[in-house]
């Protein structure tokens, strides 16, 4: 009976036009305006950690050159345990100085810097890197980083400039900004439709027909979750593939698919409880509304979440939005697993579950 009804429910979606002009428009225009907008963010506020692996006079110049164009005060060195501020956010990025990197600029050989973002505020630390990059490529062809200009006025100007490099060389930051891009489209596609679903059956008058075939509230329920989820998760796979084309950028299928169905389950959850529980259409559309603009800021992709006032920073740090994509953040920078996060955002998507079920009872009533 579920499946029948979750097979008529999609139904009723797919024939409605605006319905399957959103499923089909969202991924590509959330894909594109991300990508194109992750390139124009500024940096406001930051916080810069520098490791000198190196110590040598050359190598503190560099961090006193970092400093001079991001602001001395936002800049710290730290220790080689500088993973943990990484992770909480105290940092929104680490650049570590190898050690050598003395011995290269005399040779004149090409020198790097690794510069390792944290998956906390990812557009900060995107911002910082596309700065500092830009910066030292202007310095190529002058006399800036050869080590005899104290030396020499008129030197040699072939010595190349130190460059920017991520500690996984095989990512961009536009890689780095696909959790948001797949897991948001299915958010705003599963609870902006979700979230009047029941006020479309009551226009119709289709919840007593429902009473009519002995259609339980759980059956009914359950039949719209899965309705919704399998549109949602439609959609960020499509997102997840049009990501892979476009950028060639590889993810751990697994930990994506898992991430995607808990995501989608659980705002095709709140969109139904948000439906189910409404007095009227509008105020469920204000709601679902609301909760896609939680989505957005607790997911630290529209303000820094490092940012903010203790206590809220550590409220939106448990929010499944952020651990969700905190967790392939991490895997892609680490290729680890934050088993952690993914229980989190499991609970959080049980419990929602659960009541979302039981708010059914507020639309198939017995008397």
């Amino acid at each position: 009976m579920i499946l029948k009804f979750m097979i008529v429910e999609l139904k009723r979606i797919l024939k409605r036009k605006m319905s399957l002009l959103t499923i089909i428009a969202m991924p590509v225009l959330v894909v594109i305006i991300s990508l194109v907008f992750m390139q124009g963010y500024n940096l406001q506020t930051m916080k810069l950690g520098i490791y000198n692996e190196d110590n040598s006079i050359w190598s503190s110049l560099i961090m006193r050159f970092i400093g001079t164009i991001l602001r001395q005060e936002n800049i710290v060195k730290v220790s080689k345990d500088y993973e943990s501020l990484l992770k909480n956010g105290e940092l929104n990025a680490v650049i570590v100085i190898p050690k050598g990197f003395a011995s290269k600029l005399y040779t004149k050989q090409q020198t790097h810097m690794v510069f390792i973002p944290s998956p906390v505020d990812l557009h900060l630390a995107a911002a910082i890197y596309n700065v500092l990059d830009s910066v030292l490529a202007d310095f190529q062809g002058s006399a800036f980083f050869d080590p005899k200009v104290l030396k020499y006025i008129f030197t040699e100007s072939d010595y190349p400039v130190p460059r920017l490099t991520l500690k996984n060389s095989e990512l961009k930051f536009s890689d780095l900004v696909s959790p948001f891009i797949i897991f948001f489209t299915g958010i705003l596609v599963t609870v902006s439709l979700a979230s009047v679903s029941t006020f479309l059956d009551r226009e119709k008058n289709l919840h007593e027909m429902f009473l009519v075939y002995n259609l339980t509230w759980w059956e009914y329920a359950l039949g719209k979750i899965f309705a919704y989820t399998v549109l949602g998760a439609s959609v960020s796979f499509l997102a997840y593939i049009l990501i892979g084309i476009i950028t060639d950028n590889r993810m751990g299928f697994t930990l994506v698919f898992s991430l995607i169905i808990f995501n989608t389950f659980l705002h095709t959850s709140v969109g139904f409880l948000v439906s189910s529980t409404s007095t009227d259409k509008s105020l469920a559309n204000i709601f679902g509304v609301s909760v896609i603009g939680l989505s957005l800021f607790s997911s630290g992709f529209a303000i820094p979440v490092s940012n903010l006032p203790e206590t809220l920073k550590h409220i939106t740090m448990i929010t499944p939005v952020f651990r969700t994509m905190y967790a392939l953040r991490v895997f892609q920078l680490e290729h680890s697993i934050d088993k952690g996060s993914v229980i989190l955002v499991g609970i959080w998507t049980l419990v929602f579950f659960v009541v979302s079920i039981f708010s059914g009872k507020f639309v198939i009533r017995r008397v």
